[in-house]
C-alpha cells in the first residue's frame, strides 16, 4: 500500500490505510471480480485445446456455460468474492489511533490499547513497528501501513519516544542455538517449539510462543530463514 494516512482531529491521529486506498479496495476488488466472472466462459473457451492448458475437462465444462443468466450469476459471484477479499484486506491491515495518553491498535477484528506511561521506546525493526515497555519487553511487533517518516511524525506529535536509529538494545541480541546455556531457564524449550512452528508456518503458534518467552524474561526476534535471535530483558 501507499503512505500511511495521518488523519489528525484535535489531539487524535489515525495511521493506517488512506481513504484512497480504502476506496481502491472496496470499489476495485468487487469490480475486478465482476469482470473476471463475466469473462470466465470465453476465457475458458479460448484456453480449451491449447497443448499447455491444464484441466481440459473442467475448461470445456466452463466454456459450455451460456446465456445471460449464467453471465449474471458468474458476475454476481465475482462481485461477492471481490467484496470478501476487500473486507479481509481492510480487516488485516493495522490501524493505529494515537492520543497523548493512549495507543489504540485495531487488526483482525481485535483491539488493543497501550498506555503512554507503559511505552519506553517506539521504532521500526525492518518493516515491523516495535513498541518497548520500560522493562524492555516488546508490547507490539507488527507491520504497519506507510513509511518511517509518517510514523515518526505521528508518534512524535503526541510525545512518544520515537527512535530514528532503530532498536536501542539491538547489540544485546544473540543467535539462538538449541541448548544455549546462557538462555534463561525454560527459554530453550520454548524457542525449540517456536522453531518448529516457524518451519510449519504456524504464525499464531509462533506469536503465542513469543509471548511465553517474554514471560520468562527474554525477547525474541526472527532473522532470515528460521533463525531466531534473543536477548534478556535489560534492567533500567
Amino acid at each position: 500500500m501507499g503512505p500511511a494516512a495521518g488523519a489528525e482531529e484535535g489531539r487524535v491521529t489515525v495511521v493506517g490505510l488512506t481513504p484512497g486506498e480504502r476506496l481502491l479496495l472496496w470499489a476495485g476488488l468487487p469490480a475486478l471480480g465482476i469482470v473476471l466472472g463475466f469473462l470466465l466462459p470465453p476465457v475458458a473457451d479460448g484456453a480449451t485445446g491449447l497443448p499447455w492448458a491444464p484441466l481440459e475437462g473442467p475448461l470445456e465444462l466452463i466454456a459450455s456455460w451460456e446465456g445471460p443468466w449464467v453471465a449474471a450469476a458468474l458476475a454476481g459471484t465475482g462481485l461477492l468474492l471481490g467484496a470478501g477479499l476487500a473486507f479481509l484486506a481492510v480487516l488485516t491491515c493495522l490501524r493505529i489511533t494515537l492520543t497523548d495518553d493512549r495507543i489504540r491498535l485495531d487488526k483482525d477484528g481485535r483491539t488493543r490499547t497501550l498506555r503512554r506511561e507503559d511505552v519506553a521506546a517506539v521504532f521500526l525493526d525492518g518493516k515491523r513497528l516495535v513498541v518497548l515497555a520500560p522493562d524492555t519487553r516488546e508490547l507490539l511487533r507488527e507491520e504497519p501501513e506507510g513509511g518511517a517518516e509518517a510514523l515518526a511524525a505521528a508518534f512524535a506529535a503526541h510525545g512518544y519516544p520515537w527512535r530514528d536509529g532503530g532498536d536501542p538494545y539491538a547489540e544485546h541480541f544473540r543467535r539462538w542455538v538449541p541448548g544455549a546455556p546462557e538462555a534463561p531457564a525454560g527459554v530453550n524449550a520454548l524457542l525449540k517449539a517456536r522453531e518448529s512452528a516457524l518451519r510449519k508456518k504456524s504464525r499464531q503458534d509462533a506469536e503465542e510462543l513469543r509471548e511465553e518467552v517474554q514471560k520468562l524474561g527474554a525477547v525474541v526476534r526472527d532473522g532470515s530463514g528460521h533463525r531466531q535471535y534473543w536477548r534478556p530483558l535489560i534492567p533500567s
